[in-house]
């Protein structure tokens, strides 16, 4: 009889999840627990229809943490409810406030349980050295709440490296840590085929974030010539803002949400370029590797980054796209080279083929139900 492995999310089902999913899916008996907020409606995903999937339906706001604390709590009753039924061998936990409802589920219910703790993305409070004011008070209960909770742990998967150096290497072990970055599956990427454009399109395709720097590259498209289209394709926070901002706009495309596997590879068929300039103000965007590099690798796509990230320095030491400040004129001057030279497009997208076989997510997938099996046998 297969392990039963529950995972359990506080947001509809990512692309990322889903990967996790397919990697111990003919390994495990995979049951789906997420948390449906009512704010990203017409985000739909593929899923194996052997699976579990359990919908837990409860209003909560996005980026408010304070108004968000009750709802969390009647989901947090729900998903016990449902754990207890579910008896799982494996709680695959993302971010730290479903951590806490599977150590509470682990201590009380069954100590044999084991938990996986995923985080893509470090929040504010990571990076609080001292407490000197209301937020930092908090910041660093969250931290000792956090580190508390990760003694239960048994792995914890991380999307970037510096994740761990900046960090979760202060007080987790380091065999317990995995890097898996969030990166493509070679199957589903397998169909692209690199297209020729009447228009030079910079695509931003991804959770809607950073909405500054996404006016930027409107602004700037917009003083340039009329051969340069922007596509920005997902939901997100920032999705409304952005569609407003480009309404009556024709050469920016506002896609919207969009289905991961049925249509990822037709997104980016669609562009020449991808657009990665994101606010370093924020702590975590210096030191993320988010999914857009390695799908840009893998299309052969040239990348604009940020300089002085570690993204940037992983772009400049693979040449392959160009970093800028968030700066107008370094991005008009990036886009200018990207859509005029094809010598500088044919060496990012050689740069690129040469090393895009060491970003496929089939590697990855096969070090994670090896993890699963480990904890289970």
């Amino acid at each position: 009889m297969l392990k039963k492995a529950t995972i359990l999310l506080s947001h509809i089902p990512n692309p990322r999840m889903l990967k996790r999913i397919k990697a111990v899916e003919n390994d495990f008996n995979v049951v789906l627990i997420y948390w449906d907020r009512g704010q990203l409606e017409n985000e739909t995903f593929e899923i194996n229809h052997n699976h579990k999937v359990l919908k837990v339906s409860i209003k909560a706001p996005q980026g408010k943490p304070i108004k968000k604390l009750i709802p969390l709590v009647r989901y947090m009753f729900n998903v016990l409810a449902k754990l207890k039924n579910e008896k799982p061998d494996i709680v695959h936990a993302g971010n730290l406030d479903m951590l806490m409802i599977a150590a509470i589920y682990q201590k009380h219910f069954n100590k044999k349980t084991k938990i996986i703790y995923e985080v893509a993305d470090l929040p504010k409070y990571s990076f609080i050295k001292k407490a000197n004011s209301p937020k930092t008070i908090l910041a660093k209960l969250l931290q000792s709440l956090e580190k508390k909770l990760t003694s239960r742990v048994s792995k914890i998967i991380l999307t970037s490296p510096y994740f761990w150096e900046e960090y979760f290497s202060k007080f987790i072990k380091l065999d317990k840590y995995l890097f898996i970055p969030n990166s493509p599956s070679k199957k589903l990427f397998s169909k692209y085929v690199k297209k020729k454009h009447d228009n030079f399109t910079i695509g931003y395709i991804g959770s809607v974030r950073y909405i500054e720097q996404l006016k930027m590259l409107i602004d700037v498209v917009e003083e340039m010539d009329k051969n340069i289209k922007v596509l920005i394709a997902g939901s997100g926070p920032g999705y409304s803002e952005i569609k407003e901002y480009s309404k009556d706009k024709k050469f920016v495309e506002v896609y919207g949400p969009y289905n991961y596997e049925e249509e990822i590879v037709r997104l980016y068929e669609k562009v020449d370029c991808t657009y990665a300039v994101y606010n370093t103000k924020l702590n975590n965007v210096k030191i993320a590797l988010p999914n857009r590099l390695y799908e840009s690798i893998v299309c052969e796509i040239p990348i604009i980054g940020t300089k002085n990230t570690e993204l940037g320095s992983f772009i400049e030491q693979n040449q392959i796209g160009i970093n800028i400040n968030e700066d107008k004129q370094e991005l008009k001057e990036a886009l200018i080279m990207l859509k005029n030279s094809s010598e500088l497009n044919n060496l990012y997208q050689k740069n690129c083929n040469k090393i895009k076989s060491d970003y496929y997510y089939e590697k990855d997938s096969e070090r994670l139900l090896n993890e699963y099996i480990k904890l289970t046998s």
